[in-house]
């Protein structure tokens, strides 16, 4: 009996469940997805605005990360040709920022960075990182982001 005063006194105190939905961020209204195929000139680029995309995009980003396997770095050794690609969201707010390539999933909170100096960093090993890449790889080809020659190097490098 007493834990449920308890729970009645917490939810009117911070309003129950439909006001900790109402203060949930929004979801974001474009990903830009990066091509990380060149160097020293602008990389491919595209902008996805379909809200269900958005939300399974970032569901399976979330989910690779939270049930990979840690690694030793969070950083991706840079090569010349293809080195991943990088998904962000379009807005002013603090987002995460995905970089993918093959089994390595790399997260940068920048919020992070603007409160103690150094970006939240977090890297992981997860085969679903390598079915995302695929996918996104799929969407280039699809919206004819990448040159067909681009295209074969970043799905030849994408194991790597």
């Amino acid at each position: 009996m007493k834990a449920w005063a308890i729970c009645v006194v917490l939810l009117s105190l911070f309003g129950g469940p439909a006001a900790w939905a109402q203060n949930a961020p929004a979801a974001p209204s474009a990903l830009r997805v990066t091509y990380l195929v060149y160097s020293g000139r602008p990389n491919p680029t595209l902008t996805i605005t379909d809200a269900k995309t958005i939300r399974s995009l970032q569901a399976q980003l979330s989910g690779a990360l939270a049930t990979g396997a840690g690694v030793g770095s969070t950083e991706l050794q840079p090569v010349l040709g293809y080195n991943g690609i990088r998904v962000e969201v379009v807005s002013a707010e603090a987002e995460p920022e995905y970089t993918v390539k093959g089994r390595f999933l790399r997260s940068e909170h920048r919020l992070g960075a603007a409160k103690a100096g150094t970006p939240t960093v977090m890297a992981r090993s997860s085969t679903s990182a390598s079915q995302i890449e695929a996918q996104l790889l799929k969407l280039a080809e699809q919206q004819g982001v990448l040159s067909a020659p681009a295209l074969a190097a970043a799905r030849k490098g994408a194991g790597k």
